[in-house]
Parts: structure tokens; C-alpha cells; sequence
């Protein structure tokens, strides 16, 4: 219903003011955190959006001298035992430090100043069922700003039996081109971070490699390769836990094994990733078999990779294991590794660059620079989402304002190690809302792979936009599916702002459950309804200062800069919906 004209005047007269000084106030008072007793809880795999800006405190740290100040905090509920990380590591962008603590007061339980390069930190602890551990965010030298930290919780408690990593890309071998498609193939420092001995022959390990292109705000898989098989490992040092020595038909533990770029691209030792069921690592050993420069080996079109056409991107390589000792151990999780890798525009040589991300598959990539080199988008989030007793799918998701009361919705779900696989993906809307624009991307498989290419269906519903795999698993068993080891990509515009709702990603082979839901952000929130009565008037202003202190339940309603919460970005526009005093959609 809308007010009348006078009834808007006075609105804005006294609310609008009142907004601004609450809003301003609220801009230059402590954290709602500064304290260990006032620590906001955080959850496995949901990143949290902080800042320690105006924080107090004293130094409590160990790992930072006399520098570390400015604190805020926050507190983890063990789900069970196992071991918990906390990463700073792609979100800020200036000098933190964390430490770890069992209480408020407590025994200091880890502390890391520089754990993850570029001044940034991380630390992992081993944590018990139902226990509440305490993080403390500061400042090195008094430095402050922004930050996303991302707890990762791996069940289990410490590492026991085989863990292989894909702990460095050491080089990238240049195959040629074949019709406008290059082939590459990845070096590899393999690591068995684990306490028992990694079996090392045909059938185990296997790595998948795959490339990715970060350009215009979007990541998009560009090629993937066959599964190099192993063959004979050496066993040195320089995975950080001793070395046992043990090598040959097993990688020992603590010990890392090294194969060129050029080895790990020979033909005969490249096998199907259609033969492989990489949850439990079942796989009947190399198919053999030689062709031209690209066959079996990670392609890539060289359109993807000229600067011209695609300007200022940024490039990435990924390693995905898969074994069947390191499964049956519980150990698969941290199996995908990245690196950045530069293109030489007259050759088209890569080369890879920077530190590798050991354990963080490529889609982390989107996050930590999507704003640039080394720059994170802190409006990027992304989620682990598991199929019970089976395997694990990552999300990550991006929401622009596009402006003219239009939103963007960027999807991407990458498979670590499904064998269900992935058939359908839906992202529930509100009643209403007007969706164009709807966009699917997918990487191709080849080499005499039997899987279809054809790109999955779209449809756009009254309450939801989904895609679809062209075929069931019933009609076509080889359908396009979301398998391991790959990433798609979805998107859509729509005229209605962002609310976390549960989306669904359909299973492709059968079994129970038929899906699995991931809680992300969708186009369903009413703009400016912070006090979620249906209106938009003066009760918003508390509600939305209530969100702005970190007090809030439901802020995605005054997020209009879409970085997952409101600040005073958001100001003019929560402003503007509010003075059109009128009744939600």
C-alpha cells in the first residue's frame, strides 16, 4: 500500500537523519567481537566476513613478537573429532596474525603469523567433539582491514593411514597443436602425508589434470586430460613429515615422490577417467595406446589462451589424485591442488608460477582473485556440499547488482570425487521474478572418451531456474554429466535480490538420496524488508543497524553491493527502497 505523500516527508525527515547517525556511529565503533567473550561463532566450510578495524587488545599472540593488536574474535564447535583449519589465506590483504586458543583466557593451541605466504595466516589443530575452540584475528604492527576466514573441518582426527597430495607443479610441457587445440601435461611433487605406506602402481595413484581461465569475474574449466598412472616411486624428503625412506612399489610415508611434466604426459601410461570410480579409487590399470600431440594429454584451444581475446585473465593448473588406499582411509578429501600458470602469447608455453594451493582445488581460485592478482572478491563464496557416504561437490557462488533493479547469479560446482556424478542443478526464485539471460558452461571430454559433450538444458520455472543433463542415467548412461574431477559453470540475470534458500544438486547415477541441498544465495530477498513484515518503512532502520553491528538474522535484504552482508556501501540504495515506502512484492 502506498503512504501518502506527507507521510513520506516525514519519514524522510526523521528516519532517513536518524539512519545516517546510527549508521556513522556504528562506522567508527569497536567490532561487535573486540572481546573473546563477545566471539561470534562460525561454522565448517561457511566462509565469515569480518573486520578488525577500531579493534582494541594486548598481545596474546606467541607466533608475533610485540606487534600483534587490534583483535577480534571468534569461536568453533567441534561437529566430532578431527582436525580443524583456519585460513586467512585468501582473505585480506594486509599483514594478520591468528591464533588459537581452548577458552577465553585459555591455553594458546596453535598461533601462525605468515603460515600461507603474502603476510597472511593459517593454523590447523586437532579439536574434540562438542569442544569450543576460540580464534583470534589481529594485526601485525597494528595493520587492519578486512578479511574472510574459512574454517575447513576434516573428520577423523589426525592423519592415519596413506594421504596423498599433489604438493607442486614444477613445470608444464608444450605437446604442440592439432587443430586449433593444444596439448600439456603437468609436472608433479607427490607427497604421502600420511602414516602408512602408499601403495604405487597402475592402478593407484591416479592424477587427472585440468586448466582454468579467471577472466571477466568468471571461471570457467578449460580443458582436462586422461589419468596418468603410476609406475615406480622414489621417496625424498620435503612433504614435512620424516621421510621413512620407502620407495618402489610404494611411496613411504612422509615421503614425496617426483615425475617431469614430460614423463606424466606419455601416452602409454594415460587411462580413461571412464574406467575410474574415483570415491572409492576402483580403476583396472593403464589402457596403453599412442596418437598425435593432443591425444589423452590436458587440451586446451589456443583461442583460450590468446591475450587479445581475452584480456587480463588469469590462469590456473589443478591436479586431482585419486587412489584407492588414500579413499579407504578417509583420506580424499584434500586430493586437488592448484597453481597459477603464465602464457607466453608467442609459443604458447606455460609456465607455472607463484605457491602452490596444496589441498584447495582450483574453483578457490575465484575467491582469492577475483579481484585481481592476489586480490580476493569477497563477494565469491564457496561451499562443500556432501552426498552421505559418498563423496563431495564444491560451490562457489557470485551476486552483482547489476543496476536498473537487476541482479547477476553466478554459479560454479566442481566434483572432487562423486562417482554419482552430477545430472541436475536448481536454484529456487521468488514469486515474480523476471530471469534472462541464462548461461551454462562446460569442459569437454575426448581422446575416444564415451561421454556425451552436448550441453545440459535450461528451464526457467514460476519458482525456480534449473539445468538439466540431457539425458537421464536410465536412457543414457553416457549422458553429460557433472563428473569427477570437473567443473560447470551456471548463471542467470533476474529483478529480484539476494536471500540464502536452499539449491539443489540432482544426482546422475542412481541411488539415495536422489539429491543434495546447499545453502546459497538466490534471487528471493525483498530489498530493504529488514524487519521482514512484508513492508518497507521505519521499522527497517533498526533492523538494518542491527545488521550492520553483526546482530542481525537475516541481512541479505539491505545487501545490495552483494558481499554477503550489509555495510555502508549499501546506504544510498537501502535509502532509495526505503523512501518508495511500498508493500514487498
Amino acid at each position: 500500500m502506498t503512504r501518502c505523500s506527507s507521510q513520506r516527508t516525514l519519514f524522510s525527515m526523521i528516519a532517513v537523519p536518524a539512519l545516517v547517525v546510527l549508521l556513522t556511529a556504528a562506522a567508527h565503533a569497536q567490532p561487535a567481537n573486540n572481546n573473546c567473550v563477545d566471539a561470534i561463532e562460525v561454522f565448517a566450510d561457511i566462509p565469515v566476513n569480518g573486520s578488525n578495524v577500531g579493534a582494541t587488545g594486548t598481545n596474546l599472540s606467541s607466533c608475533a613478537g610485540t606487534g600483534d593488536v587490534n583483535d577480534v574474535w571468534y569461536f568453533f564447535v567441534a561437529p566430532d573429532n578431527g582436525l580443524a583449519t583456519f585460513s586467512l589465506c585468501g582473505g585480506a590483504t594486509w599483514d594478520t596474525t591468528l591464533a588459537i586458543f581452548a577458552s577465553c583466557g585459555g591455553v594458546e593451541l596453535a598461533c601462525d603469523d605468515d603460515g600461507c605466504g603474502n603476510l597472511r595466516s593459517t593454523a590447523t589443530i586437532s579439536v574434540a567433539s562438542g569442544n569450543v575452540y576460540y580464534a583470534r584475528i589481529a594485526g601485525y604492527g597494528g595493520a587492519s582491514g578486512s578479511f574472510t576466514m574459512t574454517v575447513t573441518f576434516v573428520e577423523g582426527g589426525a592423519v592415519s593411514g596413506p594421504d596423498v597430495t599433489y604438493s607442486n607443479i614444477q613445470g608444464i610441457t608444450n605437446w604442440g597443436a592439432v587443430g586449433g587445440i593444444r596439448g600439456y601435461s603437468l609436472g608433479s611433487w607427490t607427497c604421502n602425508i600420511g602414516d602408512v605406506n602408499l601403495p604405487w602402481n597402475s592402478t593407484q595413484p591416479l592424477l587427472g589434470m585440468n586448466a582454468y581461465r579467471l577472466h571477466d569475474g568468471r571461471l570457467v574449466q578449460l580443458g582436462m586430460s586422461w589419468l596418468k598412472n603410476a609406475t615406480v616411486a622414489a621417496a625424498s624428503t620435503g612433504c614435512g613429515p620424516s621421510c621413512n625412506g620407502q620407495g618402489g612399489s610404494v611411496l613411504g610415508a612422509g615421503c614425496r615422490d617426483v615425475y617431469s611434466p614430460s614423463y606424466n604426459g606419455g601416452q602409454g601410461i594415460l587411462g580413461p577417467r571412464s574406467q575410474c570410480n574415483a570415491y572409492t579409487g576402483q580403476y583396472p590399470g593403464p589402457s596403453g595406446g599412442s596418437g598425435n600431440a593432443i591425444y589423452k594429454r590436458l587440451q586446451i584451444r589456443q583461442t583460450d589462451l590468446t591475450a587479445s581475446l581475452f584480456p587480463n585473465s588469469l590462469y590456473f593448473a589443478e591436479g586431482v589424485y585419486v587412489a584407492s588406499s588414500d579413499a579407504a582411509a578417509g583420506n580424499a578429501l584434500n586430493n586437488a591442488s592448484y597453481k597459477r600458470f603464465t602464457v607466453d602469447q608467442s609459443t604458447f608455453a606455460l609456465t607455472p608460477v607463484g605457491d602452490m594451493q596444496v589441498g584447495v582445488p582450483a574453483i578457490y581460485a575465484w575467491r582469492d582473485h577475483g579481484l585481481g592478482l592476489g586480490v580476493p572478491d569477497p563477494s565469491v563464496e564457496v561451499l562443500t556440499a556432501d552426498v552421505p557416504g559418498e563423496g563431495r561437490f564444491f560451490v562457489a557462488s557470485k551476486v552483482m547488482p547489476m543496476g536498473g533493479g537487476i541482479w547477476r547469479y553466478e554459479y560454479a560446482i566442481f566434483n572432487l570425487n562423486s562417482h554419482r556424478s552430477a545430472g541436475s542443478f536448481t536454484v529456487p526464485i521468488a514469486p515474480g521474478t523476471v530471469v534472462s539471460n541464462v548461461g551454462f558452461f562446460d569442459v569437454d571430454y575426448h581422446s575416444g572418451e564415451p561421454f556425451d559433450n552436448t550441453d545440459w538444458n535450461s528451464s526457467i520455472g514460476a519458482s525456480d531456474v534449473t539445468w538439466s543433463s540431457p539425458q537421464t542415467f536410465a536412457q543414457n548412461p553416457n549422458s553429460n554429466a557433472l563428473r569427477f574431477g570437473t567443473m560447470y559453470n551456471f548463471w542467470f540475470d533476474a529483478t529480484t535480490g539476494p536471500k540464502v534458500e536452499d539449491a539443489e544438486i540432482g544426482l546422475f547415477r542412481t541411488g539415495s538420496p536422489d539429491s543434495i541441498s546447499v545453502a546459497l544465495r538466490v534471487p528471493a530477498a525483498c530489498a530493504g524488508d529488514c524487519y521482514a513484515d512484508g513492508k518497507r518503512d521505519a521499522l527497517d532502520v533498526q533492523a538494518y543497524v542491527d545488521c550492520l553491528l553483526g546482530s542481525g538474522k537475516d541481512c541479505a535484504c539491505a545487501d545490495f553491493s552483494a558481499l554477503g552482508g550489509a555495510d555502508l556501501a549499501d546506504l544510498p540504495s537501502f535509502v532509495d527502497v526505503l523512501l518508495q515506502e511500498s508493500d514487498c512484492p
